[in-house]
């Protein structure tokens, strides 16, 4: 086709999709990996909440697919590929991004938040905006926002748990991260680090007496379908970070990255509000539908094991990320709780 033709030809062909309404460039894809299954969920509701933001704020300039239950590989595989730029987005849990970035176990500190609210303060002021760009620069992922992945609780099959003294000799199953262990130790119990697909199965065979979780998971993993008592003590918040490869940010238009960073918000608030009512909505649910004998820990009973476990395991993180990182957290809390609540008296 001569040259001056071809120009022509392809000019027709733009009117010709331009009158159609189809956009002659392909929009975007941002492909997001991330652990929970398809359905309603926090997790995923969240990741849905994100996909219509962006899609509809970018007049479908970007398209997000969503790849849940682990479809990709496990939370450190699509870490990974973030990392190096493969993938754009995934969801890891601080238990799994400690790996990758060591100062994130200072948000395990037990009892560190008196509750969520405080958390998402902390997440969304000073210190966290500060951590989200230390982890870029730590690791070279882009971190866009922190969410809260539920208040962990204990299961067992042995005894109602009310006090510390309640645990002594349980064999506990935990994540295998040492923060979770040496909690468990500081309450007289035994740490059994055993993966997560494995746990339910373990708590029924009796290899482990209880283990720990928020109660959303509790009760879609299976846990509640083969324990006998749930504690709500609420000993530690589980964190997420929304991260993205910072390669294939940095590459997108000032337009598109503020209109990704205002969507990990938005994720980051539903996954935060429906956490929150998810631990007492399932709390219910395995009370009525698994017939498990639920206990809430009272603000007293919170005391005592807050009074049993903190040092031990604020020495070990200390030892990890430094004092002055853990100072500068409680710091924050601090304030938060100032902020909501009002000065102490």
């Amino acid at each position: 086709m001569p040259a001056l033709t071809s120009r022509v030809y392809g000019a027709l062909m733009l009117g010709a999709a331009l009158m159609v309404g189809v956009s002659p460039v392909a929009a975007a894809e941002i492909k997001f990996a991330f652990e929970m299954f398809e359905g309603d969920n926090p997790e995923y509701n969240a990741a849905k909440a994100f996909k219509d933001y962006v899609e509809n704020k970018s007049n479908g300039e970007l398209t997000v697919r969503l790849f849940p239950g682990n479809q990709m590989g496990s939370v450190r595989d699509t870490t990974e590929m973030v990392q190096a730029g493969t993938l754009e987005m995934t969801l890891p849990s601080d238990g799994a991004f400690a790996g990758f970035y060591k100062p994130v176990q200072v948000w395990s500190l037990p009892y560190l938040f008196r509750s969520a609210p405080v958390a998402w303060e902390v997440m969304n002021g000073e210190f966290g905006q500060w951590m989200l760009g230390d982890i870029e620069e730590k690791t070279g992922i882009k971190a866009l926002a922190f969410s809260q992945n539920g208040f962990r609780s204990f299961v067992n099959n042995v005894r109602p748990i009310k006090t510390p003294a309640d645990m002594q000799g349980m064999k506990i199953r935990t994540m295998e991260s040492p923060v979770y262990m040496e909690m468990v130790k500081a309450l007289g119990a035994n740490p059994t680090p055993i993966a997560g697909s494995e746990a339910v199965m373990a708590l029924q065979q009796g290899v482990v007496d209880g283990l720990e979780n928020p109660p959303p998971v509790l009760y879609a993993g299976g846990a509640a379908d083969v324990a006998k008592h749930l504690t709500l003590n609420e000993h530690v918040l589980g964190l997420h970070i929304v991260v993205a490869s910072k390669t294939w940010f940095d590459a997108l238009p000032p337009a598109h990255k503020a209109i990704v960073q205002e969507g990990a918000r938005v994720m980051a608030a539903v996954e935060n509000v429906q956490k929150t009512e998810g631990d007492w909505i399932y709390a219910k649910k395995i009370a009525e539908e698994k017939g498990v004998q639920v206990h809430t820990s009272t603000p007293e009973e919170k005391q005592a094991f807050k009074d049993a476990v903190y040092q031990p395991v604020r020495k070990y993180i200390s030892e990890q990320v430094g004092e002055d990182l853990l100072q500068e957290m409680e710091t924050s809390v601090g304030a938060a709780e100032t902020k909501l609540y009002g000065p102490s008296n």
